[in-house]
């Protein structure tokens, strides 16, 4: 569902979140931006395409976008040329232990099955390198549901997340520590941006 709803929306997910993108993404990648030695690898989870994240990232760092979708990841590659995509589902990665500085998913975490998540943020800790950095948003509350016609019609979508505290006492329980973290107010609710080192 979330391959095939990222397919239908193309282009007509970063016009509806353009706003609010170019406002909130700046600000948060420029509190990982100085944590990161120059050169280092950088991998985005759910990098959509591939702007602003990819773009600004993809100057600095030697980065890697993942997204589910190919036909975002098109789009990735006609918008930042120079930076390097491909299509995998996150849950299936596979890198070796401590393989990046950085890593950023921004709302992609809360699009795989809750019971799935702690297994991928253990991933996540492991490819990280000793002081890398993961800057992500998780969810605020807990919700797990779908929209049938999110964005334009017919496109479907799925998400699924815990709420704020669970996530945190996940992730010192990996071994994280908090930076910062941050609620992210939408609608009548809202997400989590939390900013970890290892």
């Amino acid at each position: 569902m979330v391959r095939d709803g990222y397919d239908r929306l193309a282009s007509a997910y970063r016009k509806h979140y353009q706003s609010d993108h170019e406002t909130n993404y700046p600000n948060w990648l420029a509190s990982l931006v100085p944590l990161l030695p120059p050169t280092s690898k950088v991998l985005e989870l759910g990098c959509a395409d591939g702007l602003p994240t990819a773009r600004y990232l993809s100057q600095q760092f030697d980065y890697l976008g993942i997204d589910l979708s190919p036909v975002q990841i098109e789009l990735a590659r006609q918008n930042v040329p120079a930076a390097q995509f491909a299509v995998a589902d996150m849950t299936a990665l596979s890198f070796p232990e401590q393989t990046f500085s950085g890593i950023v998913a921004l709302y992609s975490i809360i699009h795989i099955p809750l019971t799935e998540q702690p297994v991928l943020l253990r991933s996540l800790y492991r490819w990280l390198k000793p002081n890398g950095y993961l800057l992500c948003t998780v969810g605020a509350g807990e919700w797990t549901g779908t929209d049938e016609n999110w964005i334009v019609p017919g496109a479907s979508m799925y998400w699924s997340h815990t709420d704020a505290s669970t996530y945190l006492s996940w992730f010192t329980a990996m071994g994280f520590t908090v930076v910062h973290s941050d609620f992210i107010p939408e609608g009548n609710s809202g997400h989590t941006l939390f900013l970890l080192r290892k």
